[in-house]
């Protein structure tokens, strides 16, 4: 059975592992998805979670693979199946995806209704809507010469829900980000050796139509947790399905 639907031993690790906050890096803020789910720059929540992976548990796959696995788990896996459940029963009607800034290929971004349409081996292209309520507004992936002095190069999708018709929108990032090891000194002493790997899911909501503060704290304590399984899940779905 696919890795996405059983909970096993690297879900609960990241759990256990990962860690939360409450900012999200300053680029995904600025970023065309945010000028298409914030268009007016009214006040969002923002909320981030991270797990740093061995480079050799990806070691072989593409950025875009990997991506497209924590896509799978995250959206296709056993902790999403309740709310996957919830819109497909409502048509999409609970909360229909549209931007009045983003135009949408329909002709080559499909609308996606079942779990198992979600590919765990490449991004769907932009513009592809999930179950009604999600859509790709942008896509990333790093090429070689994107390596910065620090080692590090960082690709990434981005989710829109809501529409910046309606009192929520929001978008959530899917981020890895690759941290080449420095090696060793001559006197033998490590100096971060192995390879890393750094997956992120960076999230803000807002009302696009009135600049106040979205959501109570019982409301923000929710996401909080259900997030962290989601991301738990596209974890899982990443170091179980490898080959």
């Amino acid at each position: 059975m696919s890795a996405r639907w059983i909970p096993r031993p690297p879900f609960f690790h990241s759990l256990l592992h990962s860690t939360s906050t409450a900012a999200v890096r300053p680029e995904f803020l600025t970023s065309l998805s945010s000028s298409y789910v914030n268009p007016r720059h009214h006040i969002r929540g923002t909320d981030g979670i991270t797990q740093t992976i061995p480079g050799s548990a990806v070691a072989g796959m593409s950025d875009e693979r990997v991506l497209a696995l924590f896509t799978s788990g995250f959206f296709g896996g056993f902790v999403f199946a309740p709310e996957w459940l919830l819109l497909t029963a409502a048509g999409g009607r609970i909360l229909p995806v549209e931007y009045t800034g983003f135009t949408r290929e329909t002709h080559t971004a499909p609308t996606l209704w079942r779990q198992a349409h979600v590919s765990d081996s490449q991004l769907h292209p932009v513009g592809t809507c999930f179950f009604g309520t999600f859509m790709i507004l942008d896509k990333h992936i790093a090429a070689e010469s994107e390596v910065t002095e620090a080692g590090q190069h960082a690709s990434w999708v981005d989710y829109g829900f809501g529409s910046d018709e309606s009192s929520f929108a929001g978008c959530h990032r899917f981020q890895i980000t690759r941290i080449e090891g420095r090696g060793k000194t001559k006197d033998n002493t490590d100096l971060t050796a192995e390879n890393k790997a750094q997956v992120e899911l960076q999230s803000f909501q807002c009302n696009p139509q009135k600049n106040v503060p979205f959501g109570s704290e019982v409301l923000k304590q929710f996401h909080y947790q259900y997030a962290r399984l989601l991301f738990a899940n596209g974890i899982q779905s990443v170091l179980l399905r490898k080959a």
